[in-house]
């Protein structure tokens, strides 16, 4: 497991992972989010700007998990119409 230093609104913070490039990644996401939410929210204390952010990325994630699930729904059904397609194509 390797570990690297990121700095995410302005303070530094040893992670480590298997993917350190993931984990930079991450980390420089997070930060753009908080250095908009910073500027949109100047008067917001660090512990207060952490907990919207953690809201919105966690209803991002609900959004994303919903439409994930419709997606995996649809797809089903696709495959349900090509098996009933493949079958009437072979009855016949």
């Amino acid at each position: 497991m390797s570990s690297i230093e990121v700095e995410i609104f302005g303070r530094k913070y040893k992670l480590k992972g298997e993917d350190t490039q993931k984990l930079r990644l991450i980390a420089e996401k997070l930060n753009t989010h908080l250095i908009e939410l910073g500027e949109q929210y100047e008067l917001l204390e660090y512990n207060k700007l952490l907990l919207l952010c953690s809201l919105q990325l966690q209803e991002k994630i609900i959004e994303l998990t919903k439409n994930n699930q419709e997606l995996k729904d649809e797809l089903e059904r696709m495959n349900q119409m090509i098996s009933a397609f493949i079958q009437d194509t072979n009855v016949k």
